[in-house]
């Protein structure tokens, strides 16, 4: 599931009008239901270990923290940075809260976040120097309808929470420093190593649309829709398809599982032509990441390119599929992002451009980047200050600034972490990528 959609699809053709009504039903449940089965796919991914593996997987109620930046060879969670030691970690609070220790802080300068996200990709709090002491602390987190003890709190919406923790690198000759820092993050409190059944029990075969269904029919057990929400089943339930059965949707009728083959094709043709611009821009961003409200189709679409998502209070992803002329970025092209004296991206923690393949993760290049940002070593400004990024397959003779890309189509992501009030509220305006030659 964790791959782009064919970027073609024919109109469905449906041999009765069962399959037909079974095909649109389903298919805003799809788009619904996506990102909670991207969490539980990767909380199964990261948590199925005996022990923390110091790669952002461990059991249940514990922490993971890599010893190392993340490279084409990490491939748990698409669209990772490369400018940060990661620290992952799932909670299970069905049994009662849990409690994370935050380490004081060494350096004043020394950017890092906790973010919290809830089973459905909503970041529903993020920790930071912001809001925590630069002595630390210890937080609690507690589930629906739980008490806490007494301290500083965080309460989450639903009962699984996905910690993960960011930690600036600043260089490589503070690799050592910011490591020593994350290794201070701490679960002291947990009910235990448990994973919620939907996660204990996932299906994975060589049929993605039923898994996808009965995957997310299981889940609908451990995270229950809102009231809001239970309209998305009701024609499906006239077909059988109601949450209170035990189902085994692959032995349904024929007509049943041929309709969700259908949406679910359908709704993955839908989620990742959206994650492209719809106007061909340069550039495309949203403020509403991480708080997604109603807004289904945004929230899938962040969880198809770029799962795990902050706030934009936190950070900024701006998207780029496409250069100045409209047309798709490929790697036998040669580009250039140039930023003006004075345009540098207003961020006031840090910024950074990634360059990712069509399959959502760093490629292999001979330099072994992934990124260019403010802290790039060696990054080279042209005498009036502009500083130009080149970006292709074949290597320029400047590489300085090089942002390697593969011979095939890619895509960029610009982060701005702590992104300025002007950014925010639409005063800066990110350039183009050109081709050049």
């Amino acid at each position: 599931m964790n791959h782009p959609a064919s970027p073609m699809f024919p109109a469905p053709v449906h041999t009765s009008p069962q399959e037909a009504m079974v095909a649109a039903a389903a298919l805003p449940l799809v788009i619904y239901g996506y990102p909670l089965i991207e969490t539980l796919r990767t909380c199964r991914l990261q948590t199925s270990v005996d022990a923390p593996t110091r790669y952002g997987r461990a059991p249940m109620n514990m922490l993971s923290a890599s010893v190392r930046q993340w490279t084409h060879e990490d491939r748990d969670i698409v669209t990772p940075a490369n400018d940060l030691l990661y620290f992952c970690g799932w909670l299970n609070l069905a049994d009662g809260p849990a409690t994370i220790r935050v380490p004081a802080l060494p350096d004043a300068d020394r950017y890092y976040v906790i973010e919290l996200l809830d089973a459905h990709t909503n970041n529903f709090a993020n920790l930071g120097p912001r809001n925590v002491p630069k002595e630390g602390a210890d937080i609690e987190i507690v589930g629906p309808g739980q008490r806490a003890s007494g301290g500083q709190t965080v309460e989450s919406p639903t009962s699984l929470v996905w910690i993960i923790g960011r930690v600036l690198v600043t260089g490589a000759d503070d690799l050592a420093r910011a490591y020593a820092f994350e290794q201070g993050f701490q679960m002291v409190k947990s009910a235990g190593p448990a994973q919620p059944p939907s996660v204990a029990q996932w299906q994975e075969s060589d049929d993605e649309a039923i898994d996808f269904f009965q995957n997310l029919y299981r889940a609908m057990r451990d995270f229950p829709p809102t009231q809001q929400e239970l309209g998305l089943f009701t024609l499906l339930r006239k077909v059988g398809l109601r949450l209170e059965d035990d189902l085994d949707i692959g032995s349904m009728r024929p007509s049943i599982v041929n309709g969700l083959r259908s949406a679910y094709a359908q709704a993955m043709v839908l989620i990742e032509a959206h994650t492209r611009s719809q106007g061909h821009k340069a550039w495309g961003y949203s403020l509403r990441l991480g708080t997604y409200g109603d807004d289904w189709l945004l929230r899938a679409c962040t969880a198809m390119k770029g799962l795990g998502a902050l706030r934009a209070d936190e950070a900024v992803y701006a998207m780029a599929d496409f250069d100045a002329d409209g047309e798709r970025l490929h790697g036998n092209q040669a580009y250039e992002l140039r930023f003006p004296p004075g345009m540098l991206p207003p961020a006031d923690a840090f910024w950074s451009v990634s360059l990712y393949g069509e399959d959502r993760f760093f490629t292999a290049n001979e330099l072994g980047r992934y990124a260019v940002g403010d802290r790039t070593p060696g990054l080279r400004k042209e005498p009036d200050g502009t500083l130009v990024i080149p970006i292709g397959h074949a290597r320029p003779a400047e590489d300085a600034n090089w942002l390697p890309a593969p011979s095939s189509h890619f895509y960029l992501i610009l982060r701005l972490y702590h992104p300025s009030e002007a950014f925010r509220a639409g005063q800066y305006t990110i350039p183009a990528v050109r081709r050049v030659g």
